[in-house]
């Protein structure tokens, strides 16, 4: 028998509070849409485990360790089975960086949410069955690099650019939805699809377009049924259609987003198949990436660059986006430099990345990734994945920074620039098979 519990905590933060999501300090000066931390508990026979989702942009390693520190302190024996993810809001609290006494007191609040919550869950187990429906379609995500006239591959590089070739490539469409059944009825709903959260840009707090979805599937059900979004691999998938100059940076591109996928999730919920829970565990490896190592030719071009170009303030430029960075004009260029010498002295570093799957017989599985890998790392995972679907959380286990794939490195684009803990060259495809071990154990 299989038992389930849910429970959300609020983890808006205060006025003033810096939002993650660009590279220029962005105060948030009040808020769209609440923030939230939701668990969702699976337990079998004894053994428990789950999902713990934030509406952030990212988290840390350091917040990782202590949000499972503080659970095993508060006698949360489960806290190794946690599959901890972010959906990657762009508009929710930094707290991966410069942490200041504002950011710890925010970080120790959420912490503390987060271990209630947990204990709420804990409390509330029923017995469930899984049900799952999937569905080969994303209408509202695009391959976000390009190939240019100048033979180069540019990220982002403006709507109705005459110098677009062709999209870099294709991704997987598919949008799963996971249905939690408890006396009969839908209790709890955890959504799988790859794209990016950053629809609205500005300075107000919101959860973006997972948000929306969500309150688009309770509207169609009827009822508050909690929804939980896992990021799947979406590091260069995002929301943009170059081919129109329709403005889709605002609230009410959330709407229509978060709208459009919660009425896919909802026709879902009517193709539903029962998910064999027989046979529920709890996988774990450690995965060391290496560090980017760089060469002495590129340290001394970055010296270059640095002696050239001025410094600047990048908080005079307003929001700075991807866009902003595809032009690549000097105080870019200036970051990029500054970005890779921190790169000096990586050979032999790496960090490392728990991945944690959750598996169901052979008919579902969960798996955490670390940071914003590349959509060729999904279709590497499933593509030999033993189940029969496999859904993927990104920015899990409190590790950031983008994944490409190894060929993405020489064709270009600002994902592949390299900072002191981005990942080597050669991380994609020894991830998809640190993936595939864990989900063969």
């Amino acid at each position: 028998m299989v038992r389930t519990g849910f429970a959300s905590q609020i983890i808006t933060p205060e006025r003033e509070f810096p939002l993650a999501g660009y590279f220029n300090k962005r105060p948030n000066r009040g808020f769209l849409d609440d923030l939230f931390v939701k668990v969702l508990l699976v337990e079998k026979e004894g053994v428990m485990g789950g999902f713990v989702v934030y509406d952030l942009c990212g988290s840390s390693p350091e917040f990782f360790d202590a949000l499972r520190g503080a659970a095993k302190a508060a006698g949360i024996t489960f806290a190794d089975n946690l599959m901890v993810s972010c959906t990657h809001t762009h508009t929710g609290p930094e707290i991966r960086r410069n942490i200041d006494e504002q950011k710890q007191e925010y970080i120790d609040r959420v912490i503390l949410k987060t271990v209630a919550a947990l204990k709420e869950a804990a409390a509330n187990l029923r017995e469930s069955s899984f049900e799952v429906a999937s569905v080969n379609s994303n209408p509202y995500a695009y391959v976000r690099r390009f190939w240019m006239k100048n033979g180069k591959v540019v990220t982002n590089p403006g709507k109705c650019n005459p110098d677009i070739v062709e999209p870099d490539g294709d991704y997987d469409r598919t949008i799963t939805a996971v249905a939690v059944k408890q006396e009969g009825r839908i209790a709890a709903i955890l959504v799988n699809l790859a794209n990016h959260g950053d629809t609205i840009g500005g300075d107000l707090v919101s959860a973006d377009w997972f948000g929306r979805m969500e309150r688009e599937i309770q509207y169609q059900l009827g009822e508050d049924v909690p929804v939980m979004t896992l990021t799947d691999c979406s590091g260069d998938i995002n929301h943009f259609d170059v081919s129109t100059m329709r403005n889709q940076t605002n609230y009410a591109e959330a709407l229509r987003i978060g709208r459009g996928y919660g009425q896919i999730v909802c026709e879902l919920l009517k193709n539903l198949e029962k998910v064999d829970d027989s046979e529920v565990s709890y996988k774990k490896t450690v995965f060391k990436m290496a560090y980017r190592t760089v060469t002495a030719q590129q340290l001394a071009d970055a010296r270059k660059v640095l002696e050239t170009i001025p410094a600047g303030s990048l908080d005079d430029r307003g929001d700075m986006t991807s866009e902003d960075l595809a032009k690549g004009d000097g105080i870019v260029l200036r970051m990029f430099a500054e970005r890779l010498l921190g790169c000096e002295g990586n050979e032999g570093k790496f960090q490392e990345c728990e991945l944690l799957a959750l598996s169901f017989s052979k008919d579902l599985a969960f798996i955490t990734l670390p940071g914003e890998p590349f959509n060729g790392v999904a279709q590497g995972i499933r593509k030999d994945s033993p189940f029969k679907r496999t859904l993927i959380a990104t920015l899990a286990q409190g590790k950031c920074g983008y994944i490409p794939m190894p060929e993405s490195f020489e064709r270009g684009g600002y994902e592949t620039e390299p900072f002191a803990t981005s990942p080597e060259v050669d991380t994609a495809p020894k991830l998809i098979a640190a993936a595939l071990e864990t989900l063969n154990q």
